[in-house]
């Protein structure tokens, strides 16, 4: 998914340095620009999410996630059963990720930064956030309610946007 989104953000990267959006004399990078907005617009929705969360959004989406890999892993045995949790497990966040706001954030920092760079970090954080929530999900839920951690993505969310907007003003 990663790859698929940096592919994407460079793409528009491209097509931004081969139909450039001009200003009076000046040309506006328009993919750097899209990529302020929408970081801005996820930090703004994922704080207004934050404020009037309820936590059942988060207790469903687990629920559907369990049954779906239950069920999926149900019909084999041994080996059998660990390569359909893989694969299902993969499907699912593979699904599930598709067109959320990590996805279109890889590639909104693909169309304004180093797609390696975006690469790496993007890889980095997925891989962490995942390493949280397989080893210590529920005993960091226990100290970490819903609504910090969605408070922290939202300024992160903004905080990324900031730093863009700084190199377009920077040149």
């Amino acid at each position: 998914m990663t790859i698929i989104s940096v592919v994407l953000g460079r793409t528009f990267h491209y097509i931004d340095a081969i139909l450039p959006f001009r200003f009076g004399d000046t040309d506006l990078p328009v993919d750097d620009i899209a990529a302020v907005c929408l970081l801005v617009y996820f930090g703004v929705s994922t704080l207004v999410d934050a404020s009037s969360s309820e936590g059942l959004k988060a207790e469903e989406e687990q629920k559907e996630a369990e049954l779906a890999v239950s069920e999926f892993s149900r019909s084999s045995s041994g080996i059998l059963a660990a390569a359909s949790t893989v694969i299902s497990t993969f499907l699912l966040v593979f699904v599930a990720e598709w067109g959320d706001k990590s996805f279109f954030s890889t590639i909104a920092l693909a169309a304004a930064s180093s797609p390696l760079g975006v690469i790496g970090g993007a890889l980095a954080g997925h891989g962490v956030a995942t390493l949280i929530a397989v080893l210590g999900g529920s005993l960091l839920g226990a100290f970490l309610s819903e609504k910090i951690i969605a408070y922290t993505g939202g300024v992160l969310f903004l905080a990324f946007a900031a730093m863009t907007l700084i190199e377009i003003v920077r040149g």
